[in-house]
């Protein structure tokens, strides 16, 4: 490894018919849904001076390694042999006006799995966990009226799309013939009017695709860097028209780019670090559209790639390509308000790069199963106070009151000084005579609830009102209804 300069070393520390039975059972769903609640945006307070970005953009390079685009790394084959690095100047230009993390590592070798652990920070996730509730930052960023855009060339699973307010993605995965198809999610009810704005930008965008692609043969090397520029030129033109339509929605944009991954497999190492150099322009050209508009820039990787021998097709989910440095280091560099342009030394995982996004919008909300940490990147924190309803809440430190408000919903603290000891203190309106107080240490982001020991008592015993004993008969009934069918379909 070649010496570098301007090195921020962090250690991180971590956590050791039948057709009328369906009809019945759609039925119950949907009035499962309709008792089923949505919590309102959060509060939003500055303690400190903070320069939060109006937004992130997230740019997925699907199958790149750090190991070629690095200037650190080498990359190998499986025999041993030495590789071809890419040629990417504006890439490494990128990298040395960014925050680079030098050391990050997947823990699965594979597209849905390597978006899955982006969105949720938790190491085995899948499609499945991701569409869960409250799992990924994009369903924390919604707490605090962030909406959510994505272009997906691969990595578009199910789970991945369902938390977007807006995803175009390739169902077919196919450089020759794709087929985008454009979902809107009824996330939330606010910012209809822009979803549906956006929906018809992507099908401008996704019309066009095709005629781009056919200027070039099937199979060659220009075809597969036509498909990549396209998704990034397609999210360029989104973020300009957010800028000028709607200029103070906070949003986050995703963008595989999804032609460096298949030209691991079918056109060779050459064709691989071809196709990597082939994107080399248009990444910075979005790059320099985010600094022009306030926006946080993220590059990374879903995996990486290695291959048998120099000349030789890839691959990086069989084992013999999964245990190879060349399929699990990925890049991570991002560009911010409040965040130094260094290098950062350490081992990282890919966990962690879901909490460090929030870190770097400066939302404090928590993820529900990550068992990744955030990158410590800034020399401020933001904490997240949960309170059970209506109240003055108060923080002070030594003595001194930083904040005193009526509050009605989730609040968050942006700018806390870390490494100092704070009080919240919170009188519910229902019962004032009832204060609460909590302590808590600043270090990173973190999430606080307050209850007062009789609102403990109450949670416990949630199930006591109505709207969760309404839930309780429609799971009941649903879980019924299912079993019936199945009885009924195995007598058939």
């Amino acid at each position: 490894m070649a010496p570098i300069k301007n090195v921020k070393t962090i250690i991180p520390e971590r956590k050791i018919d039948t057709l009328h039975l369906f009809s019945i059972c759609c039925v119950l769903l949907l009035a499962l849904c309709i008792f089923t609640s949505q919590a309102g945006a959060n509060t939003v307070a500055e303690i400190g001076s903070v320069n939060t970005p109006h937004g992130a953009i997230i740019l997925i390079v699907d199958g790149l390694s750090s190991c070629y685009v690095y200037p650190e790394y080498t990359p190998y084959a499986i025999d041993g042999s030495m590789l071809e690095k890419a040629e990417v100047p504006k890439m490494q230009e990128i990298f040395d006006n960014s925050c680079r993390v030098l050391d990050v590592t997947v823990p699965q070798t594979f597209t849905e799995g390597g978006h899955s652990v982006i969105a949720t920070g938790y190491s085995s996730a899948d499609s499945e966990l991701t569409g869960s509730s409250e799992t990924t930052f994009f369903d924390v960023a919604h707490d605090y009226d962030y909406l959510t855009f994505a272009i997906m060339e691969k990595g578009d699973s199910g789970g991945f799309c369902s938390k977007q307010n807006v995803v175009m993605h390739d169902t077919k995965n196919s450089i020759n013939e794709p087929e985008m198809v454009i979902q809107t999610n009824r996330i939330t009810e606010d910012n209809k009017d822009i979803s549906f704005e956006i929906t018809e930008l992507m099908q401008v965008h996704s019309s066009g695709l095709q005629e781009k692609l056919d200027q070039y043969p099937e199979g060659s090397i220009e075809r597969y860097i036509e498909y990549n520029a396209w998704v990034i030129e397609t999210g360029i033109d989104v973020i300009e028209y957010m800028e000028k339509e709607y200029p103070e929605q906070n949003y986050i944009l995703t963008l595989n780019a999804g032609a460096v991954d298949s030209a691991g497999h079918y056109k060779k190492n050459s064709g691989y670090i071809e196709c990597i150099e082939g994107i080399d322009n248009i990444s910075y050209s979005l790059y320099e559209t985010c600094l022009t508009n306030n926006l946080a820039f993220v590059l990374t990787g879903d995996h990486g790639m290695a291959f048998p021998t120099n000349d030789s097709k890839g691959g990086h989910q069989a084992e013999k390509y999964s245990v190879m440095t060349e399929s699990q280091k990925v890049p991570l560099a991002i560009t911010a308000n409040d965040i130094d342009n260094v290098v950062v030394e350490g081992k990282f995982k890919q966990e962690d790069i879901a909490p460090t996004i929030l870190e770097v919008l400066n939302i404090p909300g928590k993820l529900r199963l990550a068992d990744g940490e955030a990158i410590a990147l800034k020399d401020y924190t933001n904490v997240e106070v949960i309170i059970p309803e209506e109240g003055e809440l108060s923080l002070t430190k030594e003595g001194k009151i930083l904040f005193k408000d009526n509050v009605r919903e989730n609040i968050a603290f942006q700018g806390i000084e870390p490494d100092n000891e704070y009080i919240l203190t919170f009188k519910p309106l229902s019962e004032q005579d009832n204060t609460v107080q909590q302590s808590f240490s600043a270090g990173s982001d973190i999430s606080v609830k307050l209850l007062t020991s009789e609102q403990s008592s109450k949670s416990d015993k949630s199930y006591q009102n109505s709207r969760y004993i309404e839930g309780g008969f429609l799971i009941g009934a649903v879980n019924l209804t299912g079993l019936l069918l199945i009885r009924k379909i195995l007598k058939e």
